[in-house]
């Protein structure tokens, strides 16, 4: 088996375990969600989602921090340097403490003082907001402490562990939930406390099964400056990209609260939820590829990278596309199978922009991990932040002037289609890959695919009483018609060729198996 054979199965077998972590973390979170309506009220589930979102604005360090350590991680593995691991790990350490006491003071102040004087929220559940607030805060401090534990554990490819680590944190916050109604007190309080300490035994699991796996790291008073400054000019440029997309979402939601108050917050949180879910499918393949990237470019087998950015891109959508289509053609079935009748108005509007949105968004994933493993991140930090940036001054004027909350998710999505347009462009720029392959490999495939797949399921829906039936047979026909499509559309003609070569040594295995018996 060559070397490039033993990745890509290594790159499937990462993928089937991500995806056994993705089914289960994702009826768990439906499951959560619909406790949570229930027990808390529509009024305390919005206060809910739009205090965790005002802390999970501050939680922009954990992507940046992590998606940095990760690329070092893989740089020295590449060229076998468990020192420079150690080196990265133990500074790695110390940042991230400087960077939760720094998150810490900024949300117990900043972030306190817009709870108190701006956030939307009834007179008296403002109490309680301000104990989710604290309880939030500490947990977003032990995330961050955990992430170089968890980069290193992902840089490795240990995706059974970080699986398996998912599965139990989500276990946990399923039995959080179902206790709510059997314990006295503010329910939103009594969930806060909770997730804290769920969150302190994640803290305590990561960093204990990277110490058992990996036994040359361990913290350090010393610090190798070197690497140091690389890690902090690295970290510098990508919070800025982080935060501004971080901006971008949260300061919609947070104008959404200011102008028609925390019902609307609701609506799109459960929106939100449902594009999070489809998105773990897509997520999943781009953990698995993100090492074998970062791998390839530091190998300087740049031949290979641009496969994997084409690949991935391609598989991505595909997977986004197959749930997004039936998702939108019965969203309203879904939202009234899976939350009764406690639905805000306008949930299921938000839903199918939301998934528009994020299949535009799929296309970036692989660009961005591309720049990040040349390391040449400046020009396309900068881009992304100003057009993020853009984005929000932009939908308060049409807010102010009128307009629904609808225009804010349509604006998203034109300005997702701007990013889109500019960062493969600047991909291009620094990783020099030709637009007419890009164009003829992916895009094109992929609005092919788009405008495709949802005929037969709408033909379906057209002709058939709403029913769990007809979700049912829409779902499966999406499925069943995605696939000649991927094999005629998306598929080039070396991977048609592979293809057909795997399906028959499956079938020629099956046959050979009946043999023996």
């Amino acid at each position: 088996m060559t070397t490039y054979q033993a990745n890509n199965k290594r790159i499937a077998k990462n993928t089937i375990f991500l995806y056994i972590r993705m089914f289960f973390v994702l009826l768990a979170n439906l499951y959560i969600s619909r406790i949570l309506l229930d027990t808390l009220g529509v009024v305390d589930y919005g206060i809910y989602m739009v205090v965790a979102g005002l802390v999970s604005l501050f939680g922009f360090f954990n992507t940046t921090l992590a998606s940095t350590l990760q690329r070092y991680y893989n740089y020295e593995g590449t060229h076998k340097r468990e020192q420079g691991i150690q080196d990265i790990f133990a500074t790695g350490c110390i940042i991230n403490l400087l960077v939760a006491v720094l998150t810490f003071i900024l949300l117990e102040s900043v972030g306190l003082w817009y709870l108190n004087h701006y956030l939307v929220v009834p007179a008296d559940r403002i109490e309680a907001a301000k104990i989710l607030f604290h309880a939030s805060t500490l947990s977003l401090v032990l995330i961050i402490l955990q992430i170089p534990a968890t980069g290193l554990i992902l840089a490795k490819e240990r995706m059974g562990f970080y699986a398996a680590g998912s599965m139990i944190d989500v276990s946990l916050k399923v039995a959080a939930a179902m206790a709510l109604p059997y314990i006295g007190g503010e329910h939103i309080s009594v969930y806060a406390y909770f997730l804290l300490g769920i969150a302190f035994f994640d803290f305590l699991l990561y960093h204990g099964y990277a110490k058992m796996s990996f036994r040359y790291i361990h913290l350090s008073r010393k610090i190798n400056w070197q690497t140091a400054r690389s890690l902090l000019a690295f970290t510098g440029w990508n919070m800025m990209g982080t935060l501004a997309f971080m901006l971008r979402g949260q300061g919609i939601s947070l104008l959404l609260n200011n102008f028609f108050g925390p019902i609307v917050n609701a609506a799109r949180g459960i929106s939100m939820q449902v594009s999070s879910a489809v998105g773990q499918f897509s997520s999943n393949v781009s953990i698995a590829f993100a090492p074998q990237i970062s791998n390839s470019v530091a190998a300087q087998d740049h031949r290979r990278a641009q496969y994997l950015m084409f690949t991935e891109s391609k598989i991505c959508y595909a997977l986004m596309l197959i749930l997004a289509t039936p998702l939108c053609l019965e969203i309203d079935y879904i939202l009234n199978l899976w939350l009764g009748h406690h639905i805000p108005s306008n949930t299921n509007i938000f839903c199918v922009l939301i998934l528009i949105d994020a299949l535009i968004c799929t296309l970036n994933t692989p660009c961005t991990q591309i720049t990040l493993a040349t390391g040449k991140i400046k020009l396309y930090e900068i881009v992304s932040t100003t057009i993020n940036l853009c984005l929000i001054p932009v939908c308060y004027i049409f807010l102010k002037i009128g307009y629904g909350a609808v225009s804010s998710f349509v604006i998203t999505i034109v300005f997702s289609i701007i990013l889109q347009t500019a960062c493969l462009i600047i991909t291009h720029q620094q990783f020099n890959f030709k637009y007419v392959n890009y164009l003829k490999e992916v895009l094109f495939p992929c609005l092919g695919m788009t405008f495709l797949l949802p005929v037969i399921p709408t033909l379906i829906k057209i002709n058939m009483h709403t029913s769990f039936l007809r979700l049912t047979v829409v779902f499966i026909i999406a499925l069943l018609t995605c696939i000649p499509m991927v094999y005629c559309i998306l598929l080039n003609q070396k991977e048609k060729i592979l293809a057909k070569t795997y399906v028959l040594k499956l079938i020629q295995r099956n046959h050979n198996n009946r043999m023996n018996l």
